[in-house]
């Protein structure tokens, strides 16, 4: 699975299936593996990205100076601009639920629809 360099962290991320994007916000103390279910069955029709969250899974450690969920927002907004996504769906649990609608405010127009 790939990695983007975000704030100087590697950011791990899964990047499976074609069609309309949805974007998988983890909760805490879990990695991307907790959607396996819903990744196997969206990406049939979809392509999902689910990242992990710094220090889960292979992510790196949390970067220098971050402080907020609006960070982690912004990180994952700078995923979404590393793999040339501008439209796509959210579906958060818990703090990928959180740090999703922070970013909704920062850029109303990334966001198609938020679950």
């Amino acid at each position: 699975m790939p990695f983007s360099i975000i704030d100087g962290q590697p950011l791990h991320y899964l990047d499976q299936g074609q069609g309309p994007v949805v974007l998988l916000g983890s909760s805490y103390l879990w990695d991307h593996t907790m959607w396996a279910p819903q990744i196997e069955v969206l990406s049939q029709h979809y392509r999902v990205i689910a990242l992990d969250l710094w220090g889960h899974g292979q992510s790196g450690r949390l970067p220098e100076g971050m402080t907020s969920l609006d960070d982690l927002a912004r990180q994952a907004l700078a995923l979404m601009d590393h793999l040339g996504i501008d439209c796509f769906n959210l579906l958060g649990l818990s703090v990928g639920g959180m740090w999703g609608h922070g970013w909704r405010w920062r850029r109303l127009s990334a966001c198609c629809r938020w679950y």
